[in-house]
């Protein structure tokens, strides 16, 4: 991934308030009952179906939309990156080609003008442990340790930045690792304004074995030699920094028009990016953010 230094002041704001959804859907939280049906529907819903019985730590392995609106937000997807979606009440499974990616999370009330946002799972063998790190290295947990019923152990985790994530011990092992295909999420960077710190405190609580620099604005968390997670660079306070996925997409610059055809925005275009036309910043009707890329055939994970 190559992209300039990002200025998001603009892009992400109150982008925190998507993450008190998720505390309210993990805690059952009173003044918002409705969202303790959305709990238990996540809780209900695996990440795969063909989990592979080992963990593999640091890796990315599941990602949630947290919306104002379930169904607008899937039909942008469905018809953005041909991803097939099961829907509940409060919850709804994604899969592309068959295969689970991610859910989508309906925050109450419908009408928030709070943003949408993604949230990213990584796994981790022992949700407990690597809780005490967390807070040792000077991070917050938000909610939990939590077990949920076909899911697994969870934990809502805040880095000493402010950035959320998700530690999650997966039921049955991780899914198990194939080739990324169109539609699939690629990779996932970290937008910090301290590199060191947030490079340091990953490091301790997801065992990354080294940070390689690509760039001056870029670097990339490594475990046995494989990329799993970059680190960009940005300007901005703290409460505007976040995880962002990316997709995998055939062609960026189609995939930046039918994104604002379908009532998206195009934050970067292509032509703006300077890796040669390959990737774009886009949000979703609701103002989540996420990268789309193309790729030539393998994933940043297997080292390219």
């Amino acid at each position: 991934m190559r992209f300039p230094s990002l200025c998001i002041k603009d892009t992400t704001s109150s982008s925190l308030l998507g993450f008190l959804v998720i505390v309210m859907a993990l805690s059952g939280c009173s003044s918002f009952s409705k969202l303790s049906k959305g709990r238990a529907e996540i809780a209900m819903a695996s990440i795969t179906d063909n989990p592979s019985g080992a963990t593999f730590p640091g890796r990315f392995i599941w990602h949630d939309l947290v919306t104002p609106d379930l169904r607008s937000a899937g039909r942008f997807y469905e018809k953005l990156f041909n991803w097939q979606i099961e829907y509940l009440d409060y919850y709804a499974v994604v899969r592309n080609n068959g295969k689970r990616i991610a859910g989508i999370l309906q925050m109450k009330p419908q009408k928030s003008k709070t943003p949408g946002v993604w949230v990213p799972s990584v796994s981790v063998p022992d949700v407990d442990s690597a809780s005490q790190l967390v807070q040792a290295g000077g991070g917050q947990i938000v909610n939990g340790p939590v077990d949920m019923e076909r899911r697994g152990r969870t934990v809502l985790i805040r880095d000493p930045l402010g950035t959320n994530i998700v530690l999650l011990s997966a039921k049955g092992g991780d899914p198990v690792e194939t080739e990324v295909a169109t539609g699939d999420w690629l990779w996932d960077e970290i937008w910090t304004n301290d590199p060191a710190k947030t490079e340091n405190f990953y490091i301790s609580i997801l065992g990354y074995d080294d940070v390689l620099s690509i760039k001056e604005d870029y670097d990339i968390f490594i475990q046995k030699g494989k990329w799993l997670a970059g680190i960009r660079h940005v300007e901005g306070s703290s409460d505007k920094l976040l995880w962002v996925p990316i997709v995998r997409v055939a062609n960026p610059d189609a995939t930046a028009q039918l994104t604002k055809d379908l009532g998206g925005s195009v934050l970067i275009t292509p032509d703006q990016a300077p890796n040669k036309g390959n990737t774009a910043l886009i949000s979703d009707p609701t103002g989540a953010l996420l990268l789309i890329q193309r790729w030539p055939s393998k994933s940043p994970a297997e080292g390219d």
